[in-house]
């Protein structure tokens, strides 16, 4: 509990907020850089207390060191502001096969990064790492791109059941963090959101992330059919304003013990703080 925290009030962490340079989902590889200091003001104004900080996406990935550099950069941000930034690694296993294992040891052991962004789709590589060192995973299939001629006046979107079934399965022991409750800013894929809660029901080990739910109801579904410990606080900050996904988690009603599991004490369990 931080000094500025009285003794009846949530301890609010963010699972899941961007710094530095790099590029957006939407619009598709729109370049990024985005300012801690602005994290660090609109977090103090939602009356968040910590955030999970972690580099943007980057293109292309055969730019390995691109990796290597935000990591330590975030590490560092971490150090300045340790009673307000928790750090989490991003990598990309196919561009970095064959090398994951000496990075991530150095970055959870050394740096004191806590967890791990994919980049891509989990190899057995990086698992096995992660598993090693008993941190969580986050991870956002691409599920968008699979797109038939306009003329058929449809579109086919696999939804994150087949990304993460096989992973969630083999991989008992490493906890999965699926962002968006399954899709973001979904309007049209919105059965994405009822395979996530699907997929945090059947699985012990797979969580869902809050943010970026473009209509508020697959939300408050998952308030009310997915425990509260399999759900995380997240506002995507800063593409989404952290005093609006705060607000939405509110919304939910879910009482002061499960409000205080999906603000900060299921993110603390997963990261071992």
């Amino acid at each position: 509990m931080s000094e500025n925290q009285s003794s009846d009030e949530h301890l609010i962490i963010d699972c899941n907020a961007a710094v530095g340079t790099g590029v957006c989902w939407e619009p598709k590889n729109r370049p990024v850089k985005y300012d801690p200091e602005i994290l660090l003001k609109y977090s103090a104004e939602a009356g968040i207390h910590r955030s999970c900080i972690m580099s943007a996406r980057h293109v292309p990935w055969v730019n390995t060191s691109f990796y290597l550099q935000q990591n330590r950069e975030v590490a560092a941000l971490c150090k300045k502001h340790p009673d307000k930034f928790i750090g989490l690694a991003v990598h990309n296993p196919q561009a970095e096969a064959g090398t994951l294992r000496k990075i991530l040891f150095e970055e959870v052991r050394s740096l004191g990064l806590r967890g791990l962004r994919s980049d891509g789709h989990p190899t057995r590589e990086m698992l096995d790492v992660v598993a090693e060192l008993n941190i969580p995973v986050m991870y956002y299939p691409n599920l968008t791109g699979f797109y038939p001629p306009e003329s058929s006046g449809s579109r086919e979107f696999p939804g994150p059941t087949s990304a993460y079934f096989l992973m969630a399965t083999t991989y008992p022991s490493v906890n999965f963090i699926l962002p968006h409750l399954g899709c973001y800013r979904s309007v049209q894929f919105w059965t994405s959101h009822i395979e996530a809660m699907g997929l945090a029901k059947r699985f012990p080990n797979v969580y869902l992330e809050t943010s970026g739910v473009m209509t508020h109801k697959w939300l408050e579904m998952a308030g009310v059919e997915v425990p509260a410990e399999k759900l995380l606080f997240g506002s995507n900050a800063p593409e989404e304003d952290p005093r609006v996904e705060i607000h939405n988690v509110k919304l939910l009603k879910l009482g002061k013990q499960k409000e205080a599991a999906v603000f900060g004490e299921n993110i603390r369990r997963l990261l071992r703080l």
